[in-house]
């Protein structure tokens, strides 16, 4: 191979390599922005079962009545979240089916939507019990951890036109 060749194809895979570091950096800030202060400077949540949120919301103090009421609920909740993901998946093959078929589809989507209500209905009541479990000075810190979260994630007003 000439030089020029050899140079043709560095050059080429060192733009691959940019274009693929920056696609990630663009990812990044397109799914959580480029605030790193604002998810950096609180702990991770405690380890143990249930979503992350709710461990972070409960904190260290809570995690007790977390396993124990994760312990109860989770013969439950494990079925329905694996079929709201199998559901999930269907809806994404109905998009790749050839010829895709918009009934099929909109049938997909409906069969997603009662599965994730199905499996958020089961954890909805893990959460009251947990929160039913908690003294008025946990509770609210809950709320206030909640609240603190919702303002985080916000959606900015809509344009004044």
């Amino acid at each position: 191979m000439t030089r020029t060749r050899w140079l043709t194809l560095l050059l080429l895979a060192s733009l691959g390599v940019n274009l693929f570091i920056g696609g990630l950096a663009i990812g990044r800030w397109v799914d959580h922005g480029w605030d790193r202060e604002e998810r950096f400077d609180r702990p991770p949540p405690p380890d143990g079962p249930g979503p992350r949120w709710l461990r972070r919301m409960v904190g260290e103090e809570g995690m007790d009545t977390v396993r124990d009421v994760w312990t109860r609920h989770e013969a439950v909740i494990d079925p329905l979240r694996r079929e709201a993901d199998a559901a999930r998946s269907a809806v994404t093959d109905t998009l790749s089916a050839e010829p895709f078929v918009r009934e099929d589809y909109e049938a997909a989507l409906g069969r997603m939507r009662a599965a994730m209500d199905r499996m958020e209905t089961a954890v909805h009541a893990a959460i009251t019990d947990v929160v039913t479990s908690m003294t008025p000075e946990q509770r609210q810190t809950f709320a206030e951890r909640a609240r603190a979260w919702s303002d985080r994630h916000k959606n900015p007003p809509p344009p004044k036109e």
